[in-house]
């Protein structure tokens, strides 16, 4: 597999908490609400919320990740978030470019 199989949680109401801005984290849900509103974040809030989704505390899949990615960014490309997604969870390659 090109992928790091990781037995993920399938957890939809932690998903949709997340999605929404409803975790309880007060950092977390202020990214999630102004990617909601806005259509954009800055590339760290967006490290921030991808770890915390995936390997962080939800342990939820990065492709529920990048699909909520895709619905609400306004500068959105396929083949960047999902790269992106598989990076910053853990799943995807990475080739060390500073050895």
């Amino acid at each position: 597999p090109l992928c790091k199989q990781i037995p993920w949680d399938d957890n939809e109401d932690l998903v949709e908490a997340w999605k929404h801005g409803k975790t309880g984290f007060p950092m977390i849900d202020a990214i999630m609400n102004q990617l909601r509103t806005e259509g954009w974040i800055h590339h760290l809030a967006r490290h921030r919320v991808a770890c915390f989704l995936t390997r962080g505390d939800l342990w939820q899949s990065w492709e529920k990740g990048a699909h909520v990615f895709d619905e609400y960014l306004i500068d959105a490309d396929w083949s960047l978030n999902n790269s992106n997604w598989m990076w910053l969870s853990c799943s995807a390659f990475f080739p060390s470019i500073f050895s």
